[in-house]
């Protein structure tokens, strides 16, 4: 996959890609089939200069928790970009064995 970048507009009002990151993979929603809620939390994550760690963890009914998940993803940050596109990423593809 390639990069996606963004102004600071597109980040929803996140002044950091760690706080944009963290909250693109921190989400909730009804199952319209059973009425229960289902979603993915971060755990802990860690930014450092070029790279994104985190530790995402689904969930299900009654809080029911499933696997940890690693999330990986290369960052670029230039607050000071002359396009304005200040904020990309990059994620890697699922990792199966």
């Amino acid at each position: 996959m390639g990069w996606l970048y963004m102004h600071r507009a597109g980040m929803g009002g996140f002044d950091t890609p760690k706080a944009y990151l963290d909250n693109q993979l921190t989400w909730e929603r009804e199952n319209e089939e059973t009425g229960s809620f289902e979603g993915c939390r971060v755990i802990r994550s860690v930014s450092t200069t070029g790279v994104y760690y985190a530790a995402v963890q689904r969930y299900g009914p009654n809080n029911q928790t499933h696997a940890i998940s690693a999330v990986i993803c290369l960052v670029r940050w230039n607050p000071k970009a002359a396009d304005g596109l200040l904020f990309g990423y990059k994620d890697s593809a699922p990792l199966r064995r």
